[in-house]
């Protein structure tokens, strides 16, 4: 059976990225709250270097690095705002081209699946002065794969279940 049942995307200055996964709302929480899978499904961070132990409540972070090795960039995530099981708020630090604010919302699904929403906006620094359409171009594709990759984590699928 396919993870994916639907993805969609919206476009303001707020990139908002949406897929509905057979994946319970629960499973997908905990993947999103085991600080040390960031690294596996956000997309174009190359390790984890370390998670608070109460990660995810507010002011807990994330010490990691983007970009591929030797050429990275290490930052720290922060979380922002927690709703255990529903919503985590998150200031990506992005090192000189500033931060972002992710946003991951979870709704349960009438056939016991879960949609997760994933809301990126500029936060700070130079990543403001991105055009909408050229930054949609880049963030679309990046934050479908985030949420694959997360609901493949999630699901623990098997070899047999992907291309």
């Amino acid at each position: 059976m396919p993870v994916e049942k639907g993805v969609q995307m919206t476009a303001t200055r707020e990139m908002a990225t949406t897929r509905e996964v057979e994946a319970s709302r629960q499973q997908i929480w905990d993947a999103m709250a085991d600080g040390w899978t960031y690294a596996q499904w956000v997309v174009g961070n190359s390790r984890t270097r370390a998670v608070d132990s109460h990660w995810p409540e507010p002011g807990s972070a994330i010490k990691h690095s983007v970009g591929v090795w030797p050429l990275v960039i290490s930052d720290q995530t922060v979380v922002e705002s927690c709703t255990p099981g529903e919503e985590l708020v998150l200031l990506a630090g992005i090192g000189p081209l500033g931060a972002l604010r992710i946003t991951l919302r979870l709704k349960d699904l009438p056939n016991g699946g879960c949609r997760v929403e994933m809301i990126e906006t500029p936060a700070s620094g130079p990543v403001n002065l991105i055009p909408d359409r050229l930054a949609l171009a880049a963030v679309y594709p990046r934050n479908r794969e985030c949420l694959w990759r997360l609901a493949a984590i999630a699901k623990r699928l098997e070899p047999s279940e992907v291309n």
